[in-house]
């Protein structure tokens, strides 16, 4: 008697792993445009092809730190105002890519972690520091502009980042705590998350690199950098008005 067909599912592919993060994809709710439909697809795409791999989701965030540290650290030190000073925009862009993807590789591979997330989150705070640093000592090399006045934009661009960065995350959590954060997304038109996108594009992260193409030209990239932190400035505002409120009424 012939033995029984194995009954095994097959190991998913790609095409199945990739639409398995798209559908368990985080809330669109307040997301810019650049990360709903740039980051967390190409991240999706690179978590969707490490699945079956010995890359782990630490493995990933290191060598996004790494690409993102590294470029910085070659804009703040040597980088020059010529066309191959836009590579460091590329080379952002792709490091907030694996980013994204250690997360959605974490959860294709249910390896999910305190300890990833602490990391994951460490590093993010720390590139908002180093990538402002990097920007001011680029510029007072290859400028003639006053330090202090630099430095001051710099500060103001750094500040406001860390405030909304930091700001969201701890809101989030006191808001889990007491009960009130956490549940299922609300029912919404999608117009007006639409435009919740579009207001919210000049405070993604991505959009702040994809500015850093723009190093060949430092008085142009000065403009762009400068009208990016007046906007993080007035946002991060509105943010903390909105979650004092918030969390005044909380219990």
């Amino acid at each position: 008697m012939s033995a029984p067909l194995s009954k095994t599912r097959p190991q998913p592919g790609f095409r199945e792993s990739f639409d398995q993060l798209k559908r368990a994809q985080k809330t669109r709710k307040g997301a810019p445009l650049y990360l709903l439909y740039v980051n967390r697809p190409a991240g999706r795409t690179i978590a969707a092809a490490l699945r079956f791999t010995r890359v782990a989701p630490n493995h990933v965030t290191w060598a996004g730190a790494a690409l993102t540290y590294g470029t910085l650290l070659w804009v703040a030190l040597w980088a020059q105002p010529t066309p191959a000073a836009a590579l460091a925009g590329v080379l952002l862009a792709v490091g907030y890519a694996l980013d994204s993807a250690d997360g959605q590789l974490a959860r294709l591979q249910g390896t999910s972690s305190a300890y990833g997330e602490w990391l994951d989150h460490l590093l993010d705070n720390g590139r908002i520091t180093v990538m402002h640093v990097a920007a001011f000592c680029f510029l007072a090399r290859t400028t003639e502009y006053d330090v202090v006045l630099l430095a001051l934009g710099c500060g103001a661009f750094l500040l406001a980042s860390s405030v909304i960065f930091f700001g969201g995350i701890l809101f989030d959590q006191l808001a889990k705590h007491s009960g009130t954060g956490g549940g299922p997304e609300p029912v919404r038109d999608d117009r007006r998350l639409f435009v919740r996108s579009v207001v919210m594009l000049p405070v993604d992260y991505g959009v702040t690199c994809l500015v850093f193409l723009l190093l060949p030209g430092p008085v142009v990239f000065l403009a762009a950098y400068l009208t990016l932190a007046a906007a993080h400035v007035l946002i991060g505002a509105a943010f903390v008005l909105h979650w004092r409120g918030k969390l005044l009424r909380l219990r």
